[in-house]
This record gives structure tokens, sequence and C-alpha cells, in this order.
């Protein structure tokens, strides 16, 4: 069986490359609001190489390297899901390999032999492994420890190679707005690749001390390429100030908050600077900590985000122009919700039934794979039978594709401008609360700007 799964992986799959290009990889933009990917020029064109990223969510880390690179790249997940004979042959033909944990029971080493030499085999033909260094699913953002296993499989690999060429480990950042929720941004960042065969004269010597170098090296270079919160009392603190302060802080250092690499830049510094504050300044930290509870605490009082108090005015035409856009855009988001009824019941409803909150998203994501799908297959046909004018077909195509979508942001469009409403209203009377959280605002602003 093995023998068969080596050969099988060893190969380019023509079924694998058409169900990512026509059915998930477009699935997964649709399914979150925004992807963007940095750095993909980093990604070297051939194998063998290893992506090393980090694990805040479950199997999408592995989906979000599938849908935005090219190379047919074979991962491993606990071994626990593969426990039906049809769930092991989707698994295969998804390119994922079971790994074996201590807590499964058993002797973990042994039961992974076959996975290792699997993977080992691989990398030695050229190919492509993904992997989670951390090992353990990490819902924070921040940097666990890098278990060894990482480089004792690149090591080994490139006994063939010697010195020269052979494996590379490019690090991967992923940086997820919310990874439980549907409709959410995410960030990819590929960084530059470490050559495994700098590594391998030590490894010669002492695979120890290399594993240990290379350990150092690949979190040094993954930590450059995400969100890490080293400090853990003030770990909540510092993530609200990130999501809430990181537009102020990237436009306060000069940086475009709409650039996704500079706004990344710019929470990383604001990061770190919340990380140097919390171990060198505890008084502060704490003060910090109470002033952003309370003003977030006004926020929901007054039922208003806190971007809009980076506006010190709303003309009464920006709010004539948010309300013509909701008029005109109603009947398209009345499509919309008509097409996303089914799929996004099922989401909720399956939500409901997940115990362990890892795989939430890799659930719905699922969910949404196969509903969407199907759903948009029987569509086609439907648009076939009923238009034989092309230019009705291909407009009421992208209507139809593009429908869900339009009534999410016309949702979110919605809730902006009666917020807005809200603040307008709020300056109107000069809200003494209002004026306050202002103030409240720009006090923490400057603990740390």
């Amino acid at each position: 069986m093995a023998k068969t799964l080596i050969e099988k992986l060893c190969k380019n799959d023509w079924k694998y490359a058409l169900t990512r290009f026509a059915w998930a990889a477009p699935n997964h933009k649709r399914y979150y609001r925004s992807t963007q990917i940095i750095g993909k020029e980093n990604i070297p064109k051939k194998g063998p190489l290893v992506y090393a990223a980090n694990h805040q969510n479950a199997l999408m880390d592995a989906m979000a390297i599938v849908a935005t690179q090219k190379h047919q790249t074979i991962f491993v997940a606990r071994a626990d899901i593969f426990k039906k004979p049809l769930i092991i042959k989707i698994l295969h033909f998804m390119r994922i390999l079971p790994i074996y944990r201590k807590r499964d029971g058993g002797n973990s080493y042994d039961n992974n032999q076959e996975t290792f030499e699997i993977v080992d085999q691989l990398l030695r033909s050229g190919r492509v492994h993904g992997i989670m260094p951390e090992g353990l699913f990490n819902p924070r953002k921040r940097l666990a420890t890098l278990q060894k296993g990482i480089f004792r499989t690149a090591l080994k690999a490139q006994e063939v190679y010697g010195t020269e060429g052979g494996v590379k480990i490019v690090p991967v950042g992923l940086n997820w707005q919310n990874p439980k929720e549907f409709f959410k941004d995410v960030t990819i960042v590929y960084g530059k690749p470490i050559s495994v065969a700098e590594y391998f004269p030590l490894y010669q010597e002492s695979p120890a001390k290399a594993y240990l170098k290379m350990q150092e090296k690949l979190s040094e270079e993954m930590r450059k390429l995400m969100i890490d919160i080293r400090n853990e009392t003030h770990y909540e603190t510092i993530e609200n100030i990130r999501e809430t302060f990181g537009h102020d802080y990237a436009e306060a250092t000069n940086r475009d908050p709409q650039n996704p690499k500079e706004r990344l830049e710019a929470e990383q510094d604001l990061v770190k600077k919340l990380d140097d504050l919390a171990e060198k300044n505890e008084q502060k930290m704490q003060e910090l900590d109470v002033n952003f509870s309370a003003y977030k605490s006004g926020l929901q009082q007054l039922k208003i985000r806190s971007w809009l108090l980076r506006k010190k005015k709303i003309p009464w035409y920006e709010l004539l122009e948010d309300f013509g856009v909701l008029v005109l855009g109603f009947p398209f988001a009345v499509v919309g919700a008509i097409l996303g009824f089914l799929p996004l019941t099922l989401m909720k409803k399956y939500e409901k039934l997940i115990k362990d909150p890892q795989f939430l998203s890799s659930t719905k994501y699922v969910v949404s794979l196969v509903v969407r799908g199907l759903q948009n297959l029987v569509l086609i046909v439907i648009l076939l039978l009923t238009y034989k004018n092309i230019i009705q077909f291909v407009f009421s195509l992208i209507l139809v594709w593009h429908a869900e979508r339009i009534m999410l942001f016309y949702v979110q469009h919605y809730k902006r401008t009666i917020g807005k409403w809200r603040y307008y209203r709020l300056l109107k009377r000069n809200d003494a609360l209002l004026n306050e959280l202002k103030e409240k605002r720009d006090r923490m602003f400057a603990l740390f700007s």
C-alpha cells in the first residue's frame, strides 16, 4: 500500500489540479472576505521544498497554502481523523498523510515510521512537503516552540544532495483576522527560503546541534511573517489594542493601512512596543488594561465602533451617499440572500455540532465547499436551459457567482452606515461620554505611539 501511495504522490495528479483550480481555490476566495498574499516571489519554482507555517486554524492552515501556490503539496494531519475508509481515501487524494501523537496512545514513533519514510522519499525525488512545525494547534497569535521533526526530515532528505542544492524550507506566516468566522480576512506571507545544505556539515558532526541551529533560524524567520504576541499576562489587551489601533498606528508611522505588507509591519511594530511596555513598566500596562476595558465598555454603551472616533465630523452628504448605496444595492442583496440562504444555514447548523473548536472553521469550509459547489452546478444548468442569448447567460452567471458576496458586503455597509448615523447624532449633541472616550483614546494611543 505504501509503495502504491508513494508512486501516486510522486506524480502530479491532474484530478487534484483540476479540483483545486475549479473548486477549492475559487471557494477559498469566496469563503474569506479578502485573501492577501505577500512574498509569493520567494517561493522556489521547483522542489524539494518544505513549507513551514504557524498553526492557528487546523486544516485551514494547509488549505491556505494549497489555494495560494501551484505545487501539489503533501501535508500531515493528526491520525485520529484517519478512521473511515472513505475519509482516508479523500485525505489521500488531498495529499494528506497521518501523523500520530503521544496522546493518541501506543508507540507514536513506530506508527509514524511509514509516514516519515514516504515524506523522505518524496523530498528525495524533488516533491513538496507542508508541515506546521509547532506540532500542536495554537489558536493564539504567538509562535510556539518548534518541534524538531521538520529538521530531522529535511536533513535526512538532504543526505542525497550533500552540501549543495537540495531541500529548502519556506517559512510561512498565516495571519487570520478571526480563524473561526466566515467572511473574514487572511494575510498569507511567504518568507525567503532557508537552504538546508548550509546546515548539512554541522548535521554530519552533530545532528542535535544542527537541529537546534535550524530551530533558531526558522523561529526567527517565521516571527517576521506573523503577529507574535509574547506576553502571556496581558495577551488579551495587546491583541485588542492591535485590532483597535492598528490602522491609526500605521498612519502615525507613515505606513499605508490599506497596504497589507505595510499594515502587517505596523501591527508587528505595535505588538513589540506593547510587549516591551508590559516587560519594563507593569504599572503602565495595568493602567492600559483598565483604560481599554473602560473604553470598550463605553463604545458598547453608545453602540458605535472604535474606527468612527478617527473622524472629527461626518458630513451630511456622506450619509446621503451611504443611504443611496443601500437603496441601489438592495435588489442585488436580496438575490444574494436567496442564494446564500442554504449554505449559510447549513454552516450554522453544523457549527453547533462541532465538539472540537479547532475544527470549527474547517468543517464550515467543507460544508461551504460542497453546498456552494453543488448549488452552483444546479444554477448553471438552470441558466443554460433558461437563456439562449450568450450575453444574458454570461451576465446572469456573473451575478449568481458574486451575489452572495454582494449581499455580505451590503450587510457590512448597512452596519457601518447605521454606526455613522449614530456617531453623527452624538457629535451633533456633543455627547459627554463620546468626548470622554475620545480623550481616553488619545491618552492610550500616547502610551505606545
